[in-house]
């Protein structure tokens, strides 16, 4: 009875990460900033929880649950899993109308706020700087990146030639990109625009010594970011790459 009941579990958990892998996009190393939260100057972000529950196949009386629990069991959580992906992509074009109706009210000379020429520069800048990364250079989109984020990525590049690594990037894809928050205020040094970005490719490293693959993976992978750009020095720069699961569109 017990052995059965370890076989259902560990079919229930097999499950389980297959439904997350399906419906979450996993983290592809060797892009720009290296997967993770790095920032030059800090922005707002936002927490995420989750909960676990144990199931028993078991119902009133002892009785082992059969084949009906376990299809109920399955489809609460892909369930529960569609909902999430329903209601992020809700927050996200609920956060892109307004901000694109923040963007158009702040166009005025010497400043660009057009949302159609902003996505274009976005999208050519995304380019730019994963070449960058891949790199190993950021003097490659010095144009593109902060101050303050050329001197956080050199370090992180350091680290890596230290470790003998190198990323690569293949097949790298701009898939969306969408503004989730606009502000605006007298002067540059507080002007701020977040894009969420949707992009695809295969990202991974190698030890430059042995050729070997250390991290990542190398097939696709499809990821969102959410990219914040600042305005120096009279021109939009990206500032900061947040992950999906680290910023709250609701509290922006």
């Amino acid at each position: 009875m017990e052995k059965k009941m370890k076989k259902h579990k560990v079919i229930f958990r097999i499950l389980l990460i297959v439904i997350c892998c399906m419906c979450f996009t996993v983290t592809g190393y060797a892009r720009a900033g290296g997967g993770g939260s790095s920032g030059g100057s800090g922005g707002g972000s936002g927490s995420s929880s989750g909960s676990g529950s144990h199931s028993h196949y078991y119902g009133q009386g002892g009785r082992r649950g059969g084949p009906v629990e376990m299809i109920i069991w399955w489809g609460t959580f892909i369930c529960m899993a569609g909902a999430g992906t329903i209601v992020f992509h809700y927050g996200i074009q609920k956060a892109k109308r307004k901000s694109l109706r923040s963007m158009k009210s702040f166009e005025k000379p010497g400043e660009e706020w057009n949302p159609k020429k902003m996505k274009k520069y976005v999208k050519h800048a995304y380019f730019v700087i994963q070449e960058c990364w891949r790199r190993q250079d950021t003097s490659y989109a010095e144009k593109y990146l902060s101050k303050n984020l050329i001197q956080n990525w050199n370090s992180k590049l350091g680290w890596m030639e230290v470790n003998h690594e190198k990323p690569v990037q293949e097949r790298v894809r701009f898939l969306n990109a969408a503004p989730v928050f606009a502000f605006d205020k007298e002067g540059e040094e507080h002007d701020r625009v977040i894009y969420l970005i949707h992009g695809r490719m295969i990202g991974y490293y190698i030890n430059i010594d042995t050729g070997e693959v250390v991290r990542g993976k190398t097939s696709p992978e499809t990821f969102y970011e959410y990219w914040v750009f600042i305005r120096e020095d009279g021109r939009w720069v990206l500032d900061e790459i947040r992950q999906k699961d680290e910023v709250d569109v609701e509290r922006l």
